[in-house]
């Protein structure tokens, strides 16, 4: 389950890319996007055009799951449950979750589910039928409080400890600017850090055309290819952030 306390944090791009690196690493992932009536990883991985079933359609016994699954582009081994457009937040109950992703873990290696923001029904149903958790956070002091929250209602659900993802990072030379810093947000939580993702403003860019950023080999989608190795238990250090080179600020956009 990949989560947050608050919407704008880098979730679902999170989910994205992580599927990616995953997939790139050759595992086999399902995304399954829970976020009903705000769906966006259909768009970041250039599938809006090919959905044709949701996952409420799936819950409801409209379609059968099979039917649902949309394979990548170019990658075979990534599939994609897109959440419904047209229905409210917290449609699907948490026994329908349970039995879909029950499915879902014998189709694949890793099924990610990309949770709504916040901690509203749609995060319960998520939260019920996952085994583990990844809290996206940025370093500022809303998204730490809401982070805190999080980490308690998950501990709630059984899923205890869950990692954390923190995203739009500063580089160094910018990090004693940041309002929370990245080893406070680590200490303060006390759990694992899964990586460190670096403000990319391009990245957020390529999310609207197809392109998130693993495809690219940005610093961004580098640091999520490290996080999808740990994932796979390897033990890789966190790459501290270094100021990229006026070529590449001029000509990658940050």
């Amino acid at each position: 389950m990949i989560t947050s306390g608050k919407g704008g944090v880098g979730k679902s791009t999170s989910a994205a890319n992580l599927a990616l690196a995953l997939g790139s690493l050759h595992k086999s992932v399902i995304l399954v996007d829970a976020d009903t009536g705000l769906r966006t990883l259909d768009i970041m991985l250039g599938l809006e055009n090919r959905v044709v079933y949701d996952l409420c359609d799936v819950a409801e016994g409209v379609c059968r799951l099979k039917q649902a699954l949309i394979a990548d582009r170019d990658r075979e081994e990534i599939k994609l449950i897109a959440a419904a457009q047209t229905r409210e937040s917290g449609t699907i109950t948490p026994a329908q979750m349970e039995k879909i992703v029950r499915q879902l873990k014998e189709m694949a290696d890793f099924v990610l589910i990309d949770s709504p923001a916040g901690v509203g029904r749609g995060f319960r149903a998520a939260a019920s039928a996952a085994d583990e958790g990844i809290i996206v956070l940025t370093p500022d002091v809303v998204a730490l409080r809401d982070a805190e929250r999080v980490m308690g209602l998950l501990d709630q659900q059984g899923i205890e400890r869950p990692m954390l993802l923190i995203n739009r990072a500063l580089p160094e030379h910018q990090m004693v600017t940041a309002p929370v810093s990245i080893d406070s947000i680590v200490s303060t939580l006390e759990l694992r850090a899964l990586g460190v993702i670096p403000e990319e403003p391009a990245m957020y860019r390529a999310n609207s055309l197809g392109r998130p950023a693993v495809l690219s080999r940005t610093p961004a989608g580098l640091a999520y290819i490290r996080c999808a190795r740990r994932l796979l238990g390897e033990d890789v250090p966190i790459a501290a952030m270094k100021r990229p080179s006026f070529f590449r600020r001029v000509f990658m956009g940050g």
